[in-house]
């Protein structure tokens, strides 16, 4: 069963650890009331040497004083109190009024040293818990020794016979030192215990706020991702188509509004390029198209104009999801630079699209004919494919082909590379 500290246990523990010195003097205060009066009281009525009195009182005061720094000071204050108790324990008996004599050691202030000893073994370690424990056990032998024999001192062992009563003085106060300071070590325990469950509590939260971090960070580069490849495709179709329009009849009442349409689109994808360049990162898979869907993407960069030739060599093999994912996003960004970069010439761009399945990968080549290709490693686009192609173990080359035109080459591994180098 799991323990857990209620809120107002907490709260009120909280307290307490904040304020240690008001706490343990209101207590020093609650102890004196019943405690300290009533020793006070019976010195007063003792008709013993004032001195004597005097030396009583004062390890009784020191006893209460202890009370109050037994938290923040808890080896001193439990040393201060056991010399206490030894100046009690060695002190002449008492005489009452009544005739009756008894050690100081039994006035009722000396209770007290009962919560020291329990206070000090919870909060020490182990080795000074049992010295504290070892003292205790040697003052209940000089106290033994001093009460062993009630004639001595003036006192009488009532109706029980003398080895009844000290077996049982023997008993009892060992029981009771030993019981004192092992309810000491088990409040150190708990106390323990209830730390390391806050602490596994706030590592568990921070975790769990990491976790979200990186979830809010890896989903938002993968819309990132998918933004810059869906919507830069799709205005650039629209830029081109609307380049088209207004180039067939340049003199027609909608050339202008062609050229608005051109213009804005070619703003917009510089303001998308510029917005998701600060989440340019890693991103998630999530289900996605893949080759299964390219004739449909083929059909859209031909509706552009752009006459696309298709070539597959060797027998297709199925793609893991990562893998079919990258090498559709690949062509798709491939294709998407013939047509932005062919500009107003579009209706008359070509390009040759090659799919080589190879014994160690499916090979895209995509190449064109056009005259402004894209610098080598610029743009958003390359450095996503690159990093698309870099998380599934493929690679990339892009460069310009002799005379005119452009060149993009991509590997894309049907394993994973730590399967594949295995497997080789």
């Amino acid at each position: 069963m799991r323990e857990s500290p209620s809120p107002s246990g907490a709260a009120m523990d909280s307290f307490l650890d904040r304020h240690r010195l008001s706490a343990d003097a209101v207590l020093a205060v609650l102890l004196a009331v019943p405690l300290g009066l009533i020793s006070v009281s019976l010195l007063r009525a003792s008709d013993s040497p004032l001195s004597l009195r005097l030396l009583a009182g004062l390890g009784l005061l020191v006893l209460h004083a202890c009370v109050v720094p037994r938290r923040l000071r808890p080896l001193a204050a439990y040393g201060l109190a056991a010399a206490a108790m030894l100046l009690l324990v060695a002190l002449p008996p008492l005489h009452d009024p009544g005739g009756a004599y008894y050690p100081a050691v039994l006035l009722p202030s000396t209770l007290v040293f009962g919560l020291l000893l329990y206070t000090a073994s919870g909060r020490l370690d182990l080795l000074r818990g049992l010295l504290c424990l070892a003292v205790a056990l040697a003052g209940v032998g000089l106290l033994l020794a001093r009460l062993w024999d009630p004639a001595s001192w003036g006192g009488s062992s009532g109706s029980y016979e003398l080895v009844s009563w000290r077996l049982g003085l023997s008993v009892g106060l060992i029981a009771v030192m030993a019981c004192l300071w092992s309810l000491g070590r088990l409040s150190r325990m708990r106390g323990l215990f209830l730390s390391e469950l806050r602490a596994k509590a706030e590592r568990a939260e921070a975790d769990r706020a990491r976790e979200r971090m990186e979830a809010t960070r890896t989903e938002r580069d993968r819309i990132s991702r998918e933004m810059h490849d869906v919507v830069s495709h799709s205005l650039a179709v629209m830029v081109s188509q609307a380049e088209g329009g207004r180039l067939s009849d340049p003199d027609a009442p909608g050339a202008g509004v062609f050229a608005t349409i051109a213009e804005v689109g070619r703003e917009a994808l510089r303001d998308m390029r510029g917005l998701l360049g600060v989440l340019h990162a890693e991103h998630g898979t999530a289900p996605q198209p893949g080759l299964a869907v390219l004739s449909d993407l083929l059909d859209q960069v031909r509706n552009a104009g752009v006459h696309v030739a298709v070539q597959e060599v060797g027998d297709a093999r199925p793609l893991r999801p990562a893998a079919d994912l990258t090498a559709y996003r690949v062509i798709q960004e491939g294709l998407t630079n013939v047509i932005k970069h062919a500009g107003a010439a579009a209706q008359a761009a070509q390009a040759d699209l090659t799919l080589a399945w190879r014994p160690d990968g499916l090979h895209i080549t995509i190449t064109d004919d056009g005259d402004r290709p894209p610098a080598e490693g610029a743009g958003v686009g390359l450095t996503g494919m690159r990093e698309r192609l870099s998380m599934v173990g493929g690679t990339l080359e892009a460069r310009s082909r002799p005379g005119a035109g452009f060149l993009l080459s991509a590997t894309v591994p049907y394993e994973p590379r730590s399967l594949s180098s295995s497997g080789s």
